[in-house]
């Protein structure tokens, strides 16, 4: 404890701010950056979850339009309540949220000078969001889906053919990540094409997520789906392509497909399993040394924390006749890889960032040192505004946890061609020992020549992992 001394004049109190002036600087400079720094975005979506997997939609909604949220997260906040008023089956509503959140990521992607001078001195987490470009690419095709459940087939073409805009300058931005295509993108496209009698288009689309299952890493646990297969030998022999449609006979092991002609007379009904949920970022705590300043810093960075799946596989079932699903899109997957690509420009900025934050913290703690002619006062000073500038910096050091985690970890797929008529529809979903989890039942689809009858679910396990907390 210091003991009080008496002073002269020329070293009076009033030359320097008394030891407890400087205390409540150092609170007010604290109070704001370590209120911000209390939680994540992420963490923030855990009530939201936990009422999506019991399946009150409705819940989810209601909580996520009560949290309020900064207006650069208000992309996300569009796109998760799509998500939420898709899973409600309000597929109007769910493409206006969409929509918002599409025009405001073309104005956000252009990122202006502003937002990058303030995420470099604070932390990522204050730029405008954009989306990821698998977000933005999926976005897309979701309002698609809605579109082809609402029947309306011509508004589906025209996100499928924004999508493919999207995916020409992904491929060319990312040069170095593996996620340079969308299987899943390309496959609904081929599908809403075929649908419309166009088949060159429908066969170039079929054609690109055949080489996307094949080529892109993100998508080697899938392999191409079967469904795929009888497609490109299905158009293949329509388009009276001979040699390559006997190339992928003899790749598939296939003698036998529905042919165009038996397609058309048929209906058909598209069964579209969102499954699980995507994973969620956190945040850990990286110690990292920079040889340029001779500087030790701690930073925070970004990671994924994988959610679990319950279903294996879904059977469809009506009319005597049954069909099982496929994986055709793992987003897990895709977002881990995205994530690596970005990883060293993350750690070059936050490295970068904390290095000036430290010598700015050096350079005030001299300051307010050399401030005071009382020696205990000055050494007291540089103490307290150096402490409180060094507290701040690892408050804000924050890792940017923002994604769209209401998207699923995986998509899968059915096809059931079925003659014209009227149908209850089952659909079983299994686990990975074949264990039935549980049946759902859609009721009088009417199905007509040459039509499909889309059908979406999202099923998530009852409880979800709680996070794991970086030390």
């Amino acid at each position: 404890m210091a003991v009080d001394r008496p002073v002269g004049r020329r070293h009076s109190p009033a030359a320097a701010p008394p030891p407890g002036r400087w205390r409540r600087a150092a609170l007010i400079l604290l109070v704001p950056w370590l209120a911000a720094g209390c939680a994540t975005f992420s963490d923030s979506m855990s009530p939201i979850e936990r009422d999506m997997s019991a399946g009150r939609y409705d819940a989810a909604l209601a909580t996520l339009e009560k949290q309020s949220h900064a207006s650069r997260d208000e992309v996300l906040y569009q796109l998760n309540k799509g998500m939420l008023l898709r899973m409600q089956g309000d597929y109007a509503a769910s493409n206006d949220a969409f929509d918002v959140a599409k025009k405001l990521m073309s104005v956000y992607y252009a990122t202006s000078v502003s937002e990058t001078t303030s995420s470099f001195i604070i932390n990522d987490a204050t730029r405008a969001y954009a989306g990821e470009e698998f977000e933005q690419v999926l976005v897309d095709v979701y309002k698609a889906l809605n579109y082809l459940a609402l029947g309306t087939l011509d508004d589906a073409r025209v996100e499928v053919l924004q999508s493919e805009v999207k995916l020409r300058e992904v491929a060319e931005r990312l040069k170095s990540s593996h996620y340079t295509d969308d299987a899943l993108a390309r496959y609904i496209a081929g599908m809403i094409y075929e649908q419309e009698g166009e088949w060159s288009d429908a066969l170039i689309s079929y054609r690109k997520a055949y080489e996307a299952y094949k080529k892109e890493k993100v998508y080697a646990r899938i392999g191409i789906p079967p469904f795929l297969k009888r497609d490109l030998l299905r158009l293949t022999q329509r388009e009276g392509l001979t040699d390559e449609n006997e190339k992928y006979r003899k790749e598939f092991g296939i003698d036998q497909w529905t042919s165009a002609d038996d397609l058309a007379r048929s209906g058909e009904v598209v069964f579209i399993l969102n499954n699980g949920l995507a994973p969620i970022l956190r945040e850990q705590a990286k110690s990292v040394y920079d040889p340029v300043s001779n500087i030790a810093v701690k930073i925070a960075l970004p990671y994924y924390q994988s959610r679990p799946m319950s279903v294996a596989r879904v059977e469809i079932s009506a009319g005597g006749a049954s069909a099982a699903s496929a994986v055709v899109e793992d987003i897990d997957t895709i977002a881990r890889d995205s994530l690596d690509a970005k990883m060293p420009a993350i750690v070059a900025r936050a490295v970068a960032r904390q290095v000036v934050k430290v010598l700015a913290a050096r350079k005030a703690q001299q300051a307010a040192a050399h401030s005071s002619n009382n020696r205990d006062n000055a050494a007291l000073a540089g103490l307290i505004v150096g402490l409180a500038m060094n507290i701040a910096n690892v408050a804000t050091e924050r890792a940017d946890t923002r994604s769209w985690t209401t998207l699923p970890r995986e998509v899968q797929i059915a096809r059931l061609p079925l003659a014209p008529g009227q149908y209850d529809v089952q659909a079983k979903l299994y686990d990975a020992s074949g264990g039935l989890i549980a049946t759902r039942t859609f009721s009088n689809l009417k199905l007509q020549a040459g039509d499909k009858n889309y059908i979406s679910l999202s099923w998530m396990p009852s409880q979800l992992p709680e996070p794991r907390r970086s030390p």
